[in-house]
């Protein structure tokens, strides 16, 4: 028993002095995120519009922690907040949140989050990481008219990023179409009539109108030679209203000036259900064709190859779109396909090609198009063909003016085209109907719209000259290039 105690005396004074030595130590500074990781999804809105943070921190004399976001690349800061007055050496576990600003001034897009750990001494530890942002927080970029008068049905609201520019004597806009003489004017009268914008400001419009469901319009500054056309200085395909109370447009440049590349970035808004954003995982988002119901809850991701959907993960439709979105592993070259209601009937575009997304390691969401789960809606052919003004058959050639296929859903053409002018692509010759159009990108490359639909290629901004332009259709709706020779 006294070796017992004489041990046990020992060994707590060899321990008490363990311990004060410890209590001495000064702790390294050190943190630890907890919630995001690298190229997570992050979705802010109007109605959460900040950046959520959880961390961990310890240092000794720690007094302060800022977290900063900034554009990938970047050093300007967007969105900040800061932690003041630490009195603990150890946080075990931070929740900030960073308000972020609309997507005017910060885009979707990728960006860095730092976090500057400051001590009393004014010594700093920095940390960083990146994450993709999503942001649908709406720019305040006009003070609009809230109610509606009696009798009217839309406010059909105008932005004009380039309206200081806009002739003095020359900034009246009105709107024109198929309405024109039941609401007291006539029929597409190109403008100058009863129906004109109300100037709030140099780049703010708005008018209410009265409008009835499948009424097509377009907007002038009163002739048709000064309709509003797109960000490459295409003309707009008739805008169709179906039944919104509120309609906006950005009117990037007009037919009769200069085409003016947008400074103001146009954000797609995309608001994913949180269900399908999730810490350490790829957002896959998929736009479904009309045709096909989001809201079935029959669509699942799996990996390409799957013979069932056992390890699929179960899509969640968007409310009010035809998107559905999933989270699944962020796995490098997976390719990971949407399927229905088993694994045999697998997402194509209009064309027949599966569609697939892939992890590249930074993107977040990964996006695919889906047009069928079953048979193509359109069948390619050998050839595609083009015509138009830009090119030196003009709008009706009957041969001369094809393109050679390179591959499956692949073609190719080294042709003359003359600037500031316009061209389509067709399936044939004269089949008008089938038309492939501008969807989106600038004047050299970028996406076709949906079939039979969209605006014209314009050439606006290039140079004259022999280019060969190649064309996709194995993703999406296509896309095109156009190179110079």
């Amino acid at each position: 028993m006294k070796n017992f105690r004489f041990l046990f005396t020992c060994f707590s004074f060899i321990l008490s002095l363990f311990v004060l030595g410890c209590s001495e130590d000064e702790i390294e500074p050190s943190f630890e995120e907890l919630r995001n990781q690298e190229y997570d999804l992050v979705v802010v809105s109007d109605a959460s519009a900040n950046i959520p943070v959880s961390f961990k921190a310890a240092g000794t004399d720690l007094e302060r922690v800022v977290v900063e976001i900034t554009p990938q690349g970047s050093s300007t800061v967007v969105a900040s907040n800061t932690l003041n007055r630490i009195t603990h050496e150890n946080l075990n576990r931070v929740n900030m949140t960073v308000p972020f600003p609309g997507n005017n001034v910060a885009p979707s897009g990728l960006y860095t989050v730092t976090y500057k750990m400051t001590g009393k001494n004014g010594e700093q530890s920095v940390g960083s990481y990146t994450i993709n942002v999503i942001n649908n927080v709406s720019p305040v970029l006009c003070e609009y008219t809230n109610a509606l008068p009696q009798g009217k049905t839309v406010w059909i609201r105008l932005y004009v990023p380039e309206g200081e520019n806009l002739p003095a004597n020359d900034n009246t806009i009105y709107l024109t179409g198929s309405f024109g003489a039941r609401e007291g004017g006539a029929d597409w009268d190109g403008g100058g009539g009863p129906h004109r914008f109300t100037r709030l400001s140099a780049t703010c419009y708005e008018i209410a109108m009265h409008l009835v469901s499948g009424d097509k319009y377009k907007i002038t500054r009163g002739t048709w030679d000064k309709q509003m056309t797109n960000a490459t200085g295409a003309e707009y395909s008739d805008f169709t209203y179906n039944g919104e109370t509120t309609i906006s447009h950005t009117a990037f440049n007009w037919k009769d000036l200069p085409v003016v590349t947008p400074n103001t970035p146009t954000t797609e808004i995309l608001n994913v259900p949180a269900e399908a954003v999730k810490s350490g995982m790829l957002t896959v988002v998929a736009t479904l064709d009309n045709s096909l119901a989001a809201g079935s809850g029959d669509y699942y991701v799996v990996e390409k190859g799957a013979t069932g959907i056992a390890n699929g993960v179960k899509m969640v439709a968007f409310e009010g779109t035809n998107k559905i979105a999933a989270a699944v592993p962020k796995k490098s070259g997976v390719e990971y396909v949407v399927v229905k209601g088993d694994a045999s009937a697998t997402g194509k575009n209009r064309y027949g090609f599966v569609q697939s997304a892939v992890w590249d390691g930074k993107t977040n969401p990964a996006r695919i198009s889906i047009s069928t789960f079953g048979q193509p809606g359109f069948t390619l052919g050998n050839k595609i063909v083009i015509v138009g003004d830009a090119t030196p058959a003009g709008w009706n050639p009957t041969a001369g003016q094809d393109f050679t296929k390179t591959g499956e859903g692949k073609y190719s053409i080294t042709i003359p085209i003359t600037a500031e002018k316009a061209f389509l692509l067709l399936p044939e010759y004269e089949q008008w109907s089938d038309k492939w159009g501008f969807g989106s990108g600038t004047a050299t490359q970028g996406a076709l719209a949906a079939q039979g639909s969209g605006s014209d290629f314009s050439t606006k901004g290039l140079t004259s000259g022999t280019y060969k332009i190649d064309v996709d259709f194995t993703v999406g709706n296509g896309s095109f290039n156009l190179t110079k020779q």
